[in-house]
């Protein structure tokens, strides 16, 4: 009677595995756009002239994109020669699943003219899959705020 419960026991814990098996390989299949939530900014606030590095937060990662166009947009942040502000914009292009599907990220430094206060960034994704019928896809705008002191 005992070991009739043992191969039962044994029996029931090989199916949970294989459904476990079974939808990981089903997620692999399929195309997946990835879900982005707040922006981050280290240092915070930064100061003209410094290095910035800003983050945009996977609430989901995706899955089956190989290139990734980050394009990130900051409002009115570069004075030019008649001090009017103008947009900067930076590409940042990327392996997305070689990658480890890490984090849009974006460094860069701060004009040595800029003035303190708060700036919008603008970021989107831009994405070329391999799986599944979809070609090209594209994320939503994330905006978020650089902060210069």
């Amino acid at each position: 009677m005992k070991t009739k419960k043992q191969i039962v026991i044994f029996l029931s814990c090989i199916l949970a595995m294989s459904f476990v098996a079974l939808s990981c390989a089903q997620e692999k299949d399929e195309y997946v756009a990835p879900k982005f939530g707040k922006m981050s900014q280290t240092p915070d606030p930064a100061k003209a002239g410094q290095d910035v590095t800003l983050t945009v937060a996977q609430e989901q990662k995706g899955n089956g994109i190989y290139s990734t166009t980050y394009e990130w947009v900051i409002k009115n942040v570069v004075p030019t020669e008649t001090g009017a502000l103008k947009d900067t914009l930076i590409s940042v292009h990327t392996n997305y699943d070689g990658n480890g599907k890490a984090d849009p990220t974006l460094t860069f430094k701060l004009p040595d003219d800029c003035k303190p206060g708060r700036y919008t960034v603008n970021m989107k994704g831009y994405f070329a899959c391999y799986i599944g019928n979809v070609l090209y896809d594209e994320s939503s705008t994330i905006s978020g705020q650089l902060k210069i002191q």
